[in-house]
């Protein structure tokens, strides 16, 4: 059977923390996942760790919510690393995504990162989905974000205001490239550039051999 590769980047991130959250027997539902995760990008950016577990997180009334966590639950589920049971809670009643680790998959992650995620567990792991969040909300990019009033905001963890979402701005001129092809005898296209320097190879030969000859 063909061996798979090493879980890298925002995979790995997730991995590990649900790997060392079972060693410590902490169940981790959707909602507590990712409020573990926030706080390690957290703590990973007022360390000076780049990137931290490589997901975007965006504010919400949710408190900080990230697409790309849900998009690396669902290639970890379907590369049959985690499954996802929906079971109630027992002291609210709710139902809930709880997440499980179902083996010990290879994984490459930075060592700094990986002391984050422990400290974060050890401090945090206990808590309760509903103390997660509130404790997120309290937060400082959190509270930048409030104070703008910018729902859907871009988080930066670094402290400093929300960053602009650029993803419009592609989008519109996506869409105007799509309608608006570049003609073929556009001037400085890459044909026109590689015909005129088909035509300037014997002058450059012949530059280069005066050059040898001085």
């Amino acid at each position: 059977m063909p061996v798979s590769p090493p879980l890298a980047g925002p995979a790995a991130a997730v991995a590990y923390l649900l790997a060392v959250a079972r060693a410590a027997g902490v169940r981790l539902s959707r909602a507590k996942l990712a409020g573990l995760l926030y706080l390690v990008d957290l703590r990973a950016a007022e360390e000076g760790i780049l990137c931290g577990s490589g997901v975007e997180w965006r504010a919400s009334r949710q408190g900080p919510c990230s697409r790309a966590l849900a998009e690396v639950e669902h290639g970890l589920s379907e590369a049959g690393v985690i499954q996802v049971e929906d079971r109630a809670d027992p002291f609210t009643g709710c139902t809930e995504g709880v997440v499980h680790l179902i083996d010990a998959p290879q994984m490459v992650i930075d060592t700094a990162l990986s002391e984050v995620v422990d400290a974060v567990l050890a401090e945090h792991g206990r808590w309760s989905a509903g103390q997660l969040h509130e404790f997120a909300l309290q937060t400082a990019p959190m509270r930048e974000a409030i104070t703008r009033g910018l729902p859907d905001a871009r988080l930066d963890l670094s402290g400093g205001p929300p960053l602009p979402d650029l993803g419009t701005g592609l989008d519109r001129l996506r869409a105007w490239a799509r309608h608006n092809p570049l003609p073929e005898d556009e001037p400085g296209s890459v044909d026109g550039l590689v015909e005129e320097s088909r035509q300037l190879t014997e002058h450059r030969a012949e530059a280069t051999r005066h050059l040898l000859e001085e």
